[in-house]
């Protein structure tokens, strides 16, 4: 037996049916917001990995200067810049052009390169 509907019921069934398709809709719009906003997340997770990555590269590369002074020897200075006045023939090395033969002979107003340790 088939149940007849009324013009109601016809009526009613197609509003829900609109209806139905107007919520996948809105879900599908949500879920796709959603996706966007983890893949927007992600990006940001990636760049900021980036950035702290190129700050540390850009940290392993940084060269200090030193002005010397009056009174600065390279044993000092290496332990002003390693926390070890053994450390002065890294200084030594970095700048024997600029120093020459004898690492106790430097000058004030010489800049020397402090290379990372």
């Amino acid at each position: 037996m088939t149940e007849k509907k009324g013009l109601f019921g016809l009526f009613g069934d197609k509003k829900e049916k609109e209806e139905l398709k107007k919520a996948d809709a809105r879900d599908k719009n949500l879920e796709g917001k959603l996706r966007k906003d983890e893949l927007d997340k992600g990006r940001v997770e990636i760049l900021k990995a980036q950035e702290k990555m190129l700050k540390e590269q850009a940290e392993k590369k940084a060269v200090k200067k030193h002005v010397v002074v009056s009174g600065d020897t390279l044993s000092g200075i290496a332990k002003k810049y390693y926390d070890d006045a053994g450390k002065y023939l890294a200084i030594y090395e970095a700048n024997k052009e600029l120093i020459g033969d004898n690492p106790d002979l430097i000058q004030p107003g010489m800049e020397l390169v402090i290379p990372k340790q």
